[in-house]
């Protein structure tokens, strides 16, 4: 029983990464961060700004601008209650000097498991963001001499969704993600667990598939012929993933609707005798 619990557990992370099932899809809407402005004293060629009214607001890895500063210079450490590090030297000393720290670093839902590509929108300026960035696009963002321009870059960075340049006001973001959490827990009817737990567990996948699918992995696990329990779930499968989603008519001649009135606005049999 505990091979076959592991073999469940492992076709139900197979069946995630293998497919956008609709009951995997979620929408995540977020606020970004207001930036924190406050005072504090640096010295050339020194990471450390000191002097600072209290850091209990300041984490790691939000971005620093001000006097002085590096361009997209980031908190490396919280010191203590005045002090904290960064991951560049000042290039000038002040003192008792205005400085903004931005959050860049946006935590990811829970369950999330990949981000639906062309689904991250700002829905406050009304435009969607650009990305995800590669590692060498960001490298650019960060040292090239023209970077900054409208819209919002990002990417997905540790397991979190980082911005560029880092917003210092609140705006509204959304995306869609695919969901690792298959398994519906007692009495739910959405999946809230990335594995089965107990034996009331259900799942959102077809129990057929399910059971095809775990036959096939027993038989391997047992270093038999599963040739044929392969095909019969290769082809389940595939049937399950096409009537997963529904499909526009395909047209051999397709042409361009306008949304003006036309003849297709008029309905089929006779006029309307009251206002439509």
């Amino acid at each position: 029983m505990i091979q076959l619990l592991s073999l469940c557990n492992r076709l139900g992370k197979d069946l995630v990464s293998d497919f956008e099932w609709n009951r995997l899809v979620k929408a995540y809407v977020f606020q970004t961060t207001a930036a924190t402005t406050t005072t504090g004293t640096i010295t050339a060629d020194s990471a450390v700004m000191t002097g600072i009214p209290d850091t209990s607001g300041l984490a790691a890895g939000r971005v620093v601008t001000g006097t002085g500063i590096q361009p997209y210079a980031e908190i490396l450490s919280v010191d203590s209650s005045t002090q904290i590090t960064l991951n560049s030297y000042a290039t000038t000393a002040t003192s008792s000097c205005s400085f903004t720290f931005a959050v860049q670093d946006y935590s990811v839902p829970s369950g999330f498991d990949r981000m639906i590509s062309d689904s991250n929108w700002d829905r406050t300026n009304h435009w969607s963001n650009m990305g995800p960035k590669s590692s060498q696009e960001w490298q650019w963002l960060q040292g090239g001499i023209i970077s900054v321009g409208p819209r919002e870059r990002y990417r997905i960075y540790q397991n979190k969704m980082r911005i560029f340049a880092a917003i210092t006001t609140s705006y509204l973001f959304a995306y869609e993600y695919v969901s690792n959490f298959w398994v519906v827990a007692t009495g739910g009817t959405e999946g809230s667990k990335a594995a089965f737990t107990a034996d009331t567990d259900t799942c959102i996948f077809p129990d057929d598939l399910m059971a095809l699918g775990l036959k096939y992995q027993w038989l391997k696990a047992k270093k038999l012929d599963f040739g044929v329990e392969l095909a019969e779930f290769n082809r389940a499968l595939s049937i399950r993933k096409a009537q997963d989603q529904p499909v526009a008519a395909a047209s051999l001649a397709p042409f361009e609707r306008s949304d003006l009135v036309g003849p297709w606005s008029v309905s089929d049999g006779s006029w309307p005798t009251t206002p439509i």
